[in-house]
């Protein structure tokens, strides 16, 4: 049983449980440290999440609203509206109004104002009747919440939309709708109607904690915390986010990926003794690097995830396509190494996680084509390497003077990649 994966097979059972959780806590450990502000020259970790996962920006919203709308305060919420709704907090004002008909308690010394200017008319009264609000702060927190969860709900539905019978998302699929469905039925609320939604400021905090309604203090006090929170995620708030709702166990793929990354990462950031490091995950996009390392000798050393680095060369095969009038699509590796200066190398990786000989040998297929389009990139003698976790699936060997292709294990690629570019 595969899956695919940018039309490429991926074994859906590469890895066992023991170690999909071994990958998770590499990356559960590494992740922050690569976000954090003083890892990059821009603090972003929401871009550099991006950058590092080669997540377009509108996917890694759907996965924030994902676990936004499942989590625990988000379902507390959910669970006591209906309730909360039905006794709601609300102020009380007495407007003056002049009538002749006696409607509450009357203002007897605006009464007299009243006749004397009137001709000293005994009918008329100036009556002070109360009048509910439920136009206050708390409640238009309430409605904001709402809001904010519509919008996320149908974002989360579009993430799970395509998710298979057998995947984890489907199992999202349920909960996420009655978020939605709970929502709206809560917007046919007639006082509801009356409210104004507004994005809680600090006051407005303070009012939900002191109010005396359970579902008030506790349950919209905490939800509109967490929403505002997924507004701004701290590095984290995101790293949780990815692990739980983004790397889940059946697309292993993504997760084996990353962790590749911040392995050559880690390997490279050693090497260049620390402080040398130029740029780090600093919200890398197509030919960005999302890790940039300066070396001892002044070289650097460039790390790009899903693309190739800037480079004046052309691609071959765009060139021909270009001359045949007609779109070839993208060609993109899944990590390129390069170093520049006095000593430039450059290395491509294609990761594939399997124990499959047959979609190893796909790889190599793969890695020749990238040495063939983009030959501008490398010197005398050209890189790829295939990547894949150790397994019987094939034998260690060192690689061959000349040759340009080698299988490697993911748990030796960081450290030949070092030794290979001389940054060691």
């Amino acid at each position: 049983m595969s899956v695919t994966e940018a039309g490429i097979g991926v074994e859906s059972h590469a890895f066992s449980p023991d170690d999909y959780q071994a990958m998770l806590a590499e990356v559960r450990e590494h992740l922050p440290l690569f976000l954090a502000p003083a890892a990059s020259e821009r603090h972003d970790p929401v871009g550099d999440v991006e950058g590092l996962t080669g997540l377009h920006p509108e996917d890694l919203r759907r996965v924030i609203a994902t676990h936004l709308c499942l989590s625990e305060a988000v379902s507390a919420f959910i669970g006591t509206l209906p309730q909360g709704l039905r006794r709601p907090v609300m102020s009380s004002v007495r407007p003056r109004e002049v009538t002749q008909a006696v409607r509450g308690p009357v203002d007897w010394s605006a009464t007299v104002r009243a006749r004397a200017g009137s001709g000293a008319d005994p009918t008329l009264f100036v009556v002070r009747p109360g009048r509910r609000i439920f136009d206050t702060p708390e409640n238009r927190a309430v409605a904001w919440a709402l809001r904010e969860l519509e919008v996320a709900a149908l974002r989360a539905l579009r993430l799970v939309a395509g998710a298979g019978p057998s995947g984890t998302e489907v199992g999202w699929q349920a909960r996420l709708s009655e978020v939605l469905f709970t929502v709206r039925r809560a917007w046919r609320v007639e006082w509801l109607r009356e409210v104004t939604p507004q994005r809680p400021d600090a006051r407005t905090l303070q009012r939900l904690a002191a109010t005396r309604s359970a579902f008030y203090r506790v349950h919209v006090g905490r939800v509109v915390r967490t929403l505002l929170a997924a507004q701004q995620p701290s590095a984290q708030a995101l790293v949780k986010t990815l692990c739980e709702r983004y790397f889940v166990p059946d697309k292993a793929w993504r997760l084996f990926e990353v962790m590749v990354a911040l392995r050559l990462a880690r390997a490279f950031a050693h090497a260049a003794g620390g402080p040398r490091l130029a740029r780090l995950l600093v919200g890398a996009d197509g030919t960005d690097p999302y890790a940039r390392y300066q070396l001892h000798d002044g070289d650097q050393v460039q790390l790009v995830y899903q693309g190739w680095p800037a480079a004046p060369g052309a691609s071959r095969r765009w060139m021909v396509a270009k001359r045949h009038g007609f779109h070839p699509g993208f060609s993109q590796p899944d990590l390129t190494i390069r170093r520049t200066g006095a000593q430039a190398d450059c290395i491509v990786l294609e990761l594939k996680a399997t124990r499959s000989p047959s979609y190893l040998g796909a790889g190599l297929s793969q890695l020749l084509g990238y040495l063939s389009d983009r030959a501008d990139l490398f010197g005398p003698t050209p890189a790829g390497w295939l990547v894949a976790p150790a397994s019987d699936a094939f034998r260690d060997a060192a690689p061959v003077p000349g040759d340009p292709l080698w299988v490697v294990s993911a748990d030796e690629v960081a450290s030949a990649a070092v030794a290979r570019l001389g940054a060691a």
